[in-house]
């Protein structure tokens, strides 16, 4: 994390129940206050796949973004060195679901599925550069 002009540098300290766990599946659920992610990791069980979900970590929006440019600028850098990371077709995030006709008459929803949609062509066009 870059240090801010003026600010003594910041001590990281760990928590005594502080943990590392493994994720490959996280849900999101928002609020207008914040944002939660919960962590959890897929698991074959008798015939089907479940996702067994550890934990939950709570932020507000503010940190959401920035979390979002950090992790952003990981994975490019992470990229740089290391290639370009394939995703295979199974793993590739679903297309939005276009509003029904009822809610496409809320002008917010319309807004919404084409901000998803947009980032979702983004996301693939950047793919098929690889």
């Amino acid at each position: 994390m870059p240090e801010t002009v003026g600010m003594p540098p910041l001590e990281l300290l760990r928590h005594e129940n502080f943990e590392n766990w493994y994720a490959n599946n996280v849900q999101f659920y928002q609020s207008e206050w914040d944002l939660k992610l919960v962590f959890g990791q897929l698991d074959w069980r008798n015939d089907h796949f479940a996702v067994e979900q550890h934990t939950g970590i709570t932020m507000a929006w503010l940190q959401a973004k920035l979390l979002l440019h950090y992790l952003s600028i990981q994975v490019g850098v992470y990229e740089l060195s290391h290639g370009k990371i394939p995703i295979p077709a199974g793993a590739l995030p679903s297309d939005p679901i276009p509003p029904t006709p009822e809610q496409a008459k809320e002008p917010f929803i319309n807004q919404m599925y084409e901000y998803m949609k947009k980032r979702q062509e983004e996301f693939l066009a950047e793919l098929r550069s690889q």
